[in-house]
């Protein structure tokens, strides 16, 4: 990863928007690539799966790798649902899972002990976090700790500050990240890398 170029926050979603405006990539299409890139990592830590999702776009991308990797090999769990106004794709990603009838856990953590050996995927929070995480979230984010199992973070370890590798107020403490285009900066800091483990780069199938 050293010798890896690296993005700020701002250069990531940037690379995002020109996808989507210039070239005319939808960004659903995006999400799906992440999605299967997540489940094809997770695929080699385990055969069952826990993924922790939030609101977001990086919850979304948790909730699409449900379908890569198979729904009856998954435990999903929502920390809130998605707004479909400021979330389309992720509300959108939720939507098909209820239409498959994929149960869908919203406000609630699996019970830890029925779930040992599972690879646990954190989906919480991506790259737009950029304040310290409070109550309920931060409980989400700190329950990682109690998992028995590989731990895979998407694009970045949730509760670490995309840019300068801060925790705020609380992180996940990652197996393998996969993370999208390119690592971010904080990931590349001492405090970030420990909090990453291995990193994975997926590419979004842009040119």
């Amino acid at each position: 990863m050293n010798d890896e170029r690296v993005l700020s926050v701002a250069e990531a979603r940037a690379i995002d928007v020109d996808a989507a405006t210039r070239l005319g990539l939808p960004t659903l299409l995006l999400m799906e690539n992440a999605a299967r890139s997540v489940a094809e990592v997770a695929q080699t830590l385990g055969e069952r799966f826990v993924v922790l999702a939030g609101a977001g776009n990086n919850g979304g991308d948790g909730l699409a790798s449900v379908r890569h990797l198979g729904w009856r090999r998954c435990a999903v769990h929502l920390l809130a649902e998605p707004d479909a106004r400021k979330c389309p794709d992720a509300a959108l990603q939720l939507r098909v899972l209820r239409a498959a009838g994929v149960p869908v856990v919203v406000g609630a953590l699996p019970p830890f002990a029925q779930q040992a050996g599972a690879v646990w995927i954190d989906a919480l929070f991506g790259t737009g976090l950029d304040r310290e995480l409070v109550g309920v979230p931060r409980q989400w984010v700190e329950a990682f700790a109690q998992t028995r199992g590989p731990v895979l973070a998407v694009d970045i370890p949730s509760g670490l500050h995309g840019d300068t590798g801060d925790v705020l107020g609380a992180a996940v403490r990652a197996e393998v990240t996969v993370t999208f285009v390119a690592p971010k900066r904080g990931m590349v800091t001492a405090n970030g890398r420990a909090h990453c483990g291995r990193v994975v780069t997926a590419g979004l199938g842009l040119p």
